[in-house]
Parts: C-alpha cells; sequence; structure tokens
C-alpha cells in the first residue's frame, strides 16, 4: 500500500477550483465531491497498478459519482495526484 500522497501544483488547483464549483451551486456538494476524491484516492492506494496507463507510468481512474478523472504515478511509496480532470474537458496531452 502507498504511504504517501501528494498533489501536484495543477491537480491542486483543479482540485480547489472544482471544490469550490460544486459547493456555490449547492451547499455540502463540495464537501461529497471532496468525499469521493478522498474515496478514489483510497482505491489507488489499495492497488495502484489496477487502473488503465494512458502513458508511461500515468493512470487514469474514474472518480465515482462525479464526472472526473484523477491522473496519477508512483514514486516508491507515494502516490502522485497529476490532475483532477473533469472529463468533458478538452484531453490532456502529455
Amino acid at each position: 500500500m502507498l504511504k504517501k500522497v501528494k498533489f501536484a501544483k495543477e491537480a491542486s488547483r483543479e482540485f480547489r477550483e472544482s471544490v469550490e464549483w460544486y459547493e456555490s451551486r449547492v451547499r455540502g456538494l463540495g464537501l461529497r465531491f471532496t468525499d469521493e476524491i478522498d474515496s478514489t484516492i483510497e482505491r489507488i492506494r489499495l492497488n495502484p497498478v489496477m487502473y488503465m496507463e494512458v502513458v508511461s507510468n500515468i493512470r487514469r481512474i474514474q472518480v465515482n459519482k462525479f464526472p472526473f478523472s484523477l491522473f496519477y504515478t508512483t514514486e516508491n511509496d507515494t502516490l502522485i495526484i497529476l490532475r483532477v480532470f473533469h472529463n468533458k474537458r478538452k484531453p490532456i496531452k502529455w
């Protein structure tokens, strides 16, 4: 199991903006989004190689209940969240 979790700068910004957007729409929805992100991170931590590899050492997992994907990589015992990506956005070019 991966022990540490880090958010890359871009992922941190995307996550914060998404929480704020959901919370501005419905009170408490930002917290529900945060809970789903936390749950998704735990799924990754339990089995990081289970999810689709999109490019060398970068994987993607769909967030439950929200139209988002997390793109991540691992280094030693650390999970690094690279993007908190809304699925309707223009695809990422790595």
